[in-house]
């Protein structure tokens, strides 16, 4: 019988009575769930290597291999023989499960476990002596072998043409033992190294060759890789020398539970994440599949929002959580200055979800800033909701797609039509101007220029105002969605204050973070001063200053940058 990988509670430990080994089954129990026992014995006939299931009042399954003929006996015989050797001395492994490893030991061991009648404990070192017939079965079956064996070299002596026959008998034999089952690996979308398919598929048939009567014929994967990931379709064929229903049902879950189990090596080989879509098993020509791969859920598609800009497909079961994650990322990417136009949240999976969103945003980031504040904020709740929900949560693929702001262009001004009665207008505005300076001269003023300047410079600044309000708002918004995505620290707060003087507008701005501690054998982040990440910081507000500056025509300078970092 297979063990989960544990170290024994007691080694090579030598019995000679039923009541130290009831002590030592007794021992392991109270440390844990369940026990399971190696037991090397051997009597006059034979050795035996002898392996038992028990929980805390049962036993659940007992193996037993006869060391001489290779012979193994599992169920009845099996707890009959170990009876039948209670009083005899013993060497013996003890391991204590816990209820997981107790139950991974059933599961890995169903054939067996369904074979054994669960005893109690009692009955087990209580019971009186078995009978002889059921302990001598697997004997005769050694000592006929050789006296068969004499009988057939004399007839190949003695007759040449019958030594042909045996010849070619046992030359079929190893040729389907030796002949290893065939691997077949169909590529879509992409293509990542066979070798880690076959090392999968030698894996299943190492571990499929230990359920009794089952032979693996071919091994068949449907493989459509993604971005780090490859969905996987996998096919098993082959044969079992079981007619029986419940022992083909046994083995099918055995083998359900095998191409799982090993899917990771695919990872491990190909640094690619294995996501298995369908399973099917066929034995004997019939064919079953998991019952959670047979019976899909439903999917569910709909608008979360009564707008319908948001857009929705997930599984029935967790519509109500991702309907309120959807409207909850829409919300916090409008306030870091985005205006979502659409959004499709195409949620993909069973026991693991991977988020797919298409959304047309129209916003003041390029294309690249964009997306990576999308990933950012869906990341940060989908890690979230996987706590809340129990399931694994990935965000796979984000489309964004950029609509231009529609920027409202002043008409240009319209040509006065020159007429008769403009020029006459005209004319009497040059005499006023000089009636004015005239006057302004007798009251001791030379010159309309200062006041004339005075005026035209209130224009430029009510004109400039009306661009730099916008600009500032911008700035804000940018600078602060930014400043979340600086690594290796925590964003705080923000503080920014501007002032005009003349045409330009000069910015004071103080940020507050917080530095991430995560611990490593040199401390937290050792390779990495904080001057470092407060002149990153300060690179990245001027970046943002120049850019705003630009688009808006807005003469924008910093005045005084402030980072704390705490």
């Amino acid at each position: 019988m297979q063990l989960p990988d544990k170290a024994p509670l007691v080694e090579n430990v030598v019995v000679t009575s039923a009541g130290e080994l009831n002590e030592l089954i007794k021992k392991a129990l109270s440390e844990g769930k369940g026990a399971f026992l190696k037991i090397f014995a051997k009597d006059k006939n034979a050795k035996y290597y002898i392996t038992v299931l028990f929980d805390s009042s049962k036993v659940l399954a007992v193996e037993c291999l006869i060391v001489d003929n290779k012979q193994t006996l599992i169920g009845e015989d099996a707890v009959n023989l170990l009876k039948s050797l209670l009083g005899r001395p013993m060497v013996v492994d003890v391991y204590s499960l816990d209820e997981i490893e107790m139950k991974l030991s059933i599961a890995e061991n169903l054939d067996v476990y369904s074979e054994t009648p669960k005893i109690p404990l009692e009955e087990l070192f209580s019971g009186g002596p078995v009978q002889p017939p059921k302990i001598e079965v697997p004997r005769p079956q050694p000592t006929q072998i050789p006296e068969e064996k004499p009988k057939e070299k004399p007839t190949i002596e003695e007759k040449p043409a019958p030594t042909a026959t045996p010849k070619p008998a046992p030359k079929p034999a190893p040729k389907p033992a030796g002949g290893k089952p065939e691997i077949v690996v169909n590529f879509t979308g992409g293509r990542i190294p066979e070798e880690a398919f076959k090392k999968y598929a030698e894996n299943i048939i190492k571990e499929a060759s230990r359920i009794r009567g089952v032979s693996i014929n071919r091994i068949e994967f449907d493989a459509n890789v993604g971005e780090g990931v490859v969905y996987l379709n996998v096919h098993v064929y082959g044969s079992s020398e079981s007619t029986d229903k419940r022992s083909l049902e046994i083995a099918e879950k055995r083998l359900f539970h095998i191409v799982s189990k090993h899917a990771p090596i695919i990872l491990r080989e190909a640094e690619y994440k294995p996501i298995l879509r369908d399973i099917s098993v066929v034995l004997n020509g019939e064919e079953a599949r998991p019952q959670e791969i047979v019976e899909k859920d439903k999917k569910k598609t709909g608008a979360v929002t009564k707008d319908g800009r948001i857009q929705l497909s997930v599984l029935e079961d967790v519509w109500p959580y991702f309907s309120n994650f959807a409207r909850t990322v829409v919300k916090e990417l409008e306030t870091a200055g985005m205006k979502v136009t659409k959004a499709y949240f195409d949620i993909k999976g069973r026991r693991e979800l991977e988020i797919n969103l298409s959304i047309a945003v129209e916003g003041p980031f390029d294309k690249a800033t964009t997306e990576k504040t999308i990933r950012t904020i869906l990341s940060r709740h989908a890690k979230e909701l996987s706590s809340s929900i129990n399931r694994y949560i990935t965000v796979h693929n984000v489309e964004v797609e950029l609509v231009e702001r529609s920027l409202k262009r002043p008409a240009p001004a319209k040509k006065t039509v020159t007429s008769g009665k403009a020029a006459e207008i005209l004319a009497k505005k040059e005499l006023l101007e000089k009636e004015v300076e005239r006057l302004l001269k007798e009251a001791g003023i030379e010159e309309l220029a200062p006041l004339t300047e005075e005026k035209k410079k209130e224009a430029e600044e009510t004109l400039l105002r009306s661009r730099i309000e916008p600009a500032i708002e911008t700035l804000k918004n940018r600078i602060h969605a930014e400043l979340k995505l600086i690594p290796r620290v925590t964003f705080k707060w923000l503080k920014l204050n501007h002032e005009i003087q003349g045409s330009t507008v000069y910015v004071d701005i103080e940020a507050s973070f917080v530095k991430e501690s995560v611990g490593g054998l040199f401390g937290a982040y050792s390779g990495v001063s904080d001057e470092r990440i407060k002149r990153d910081i300060t690179e990245t507000i001027n970046r943002i200053i120049r850019d705003v500056s630009s688009e808006y025509s807005v003469a924008i300078r910093p005045k005084k940058i402030n980072v704390i970092l705490r």
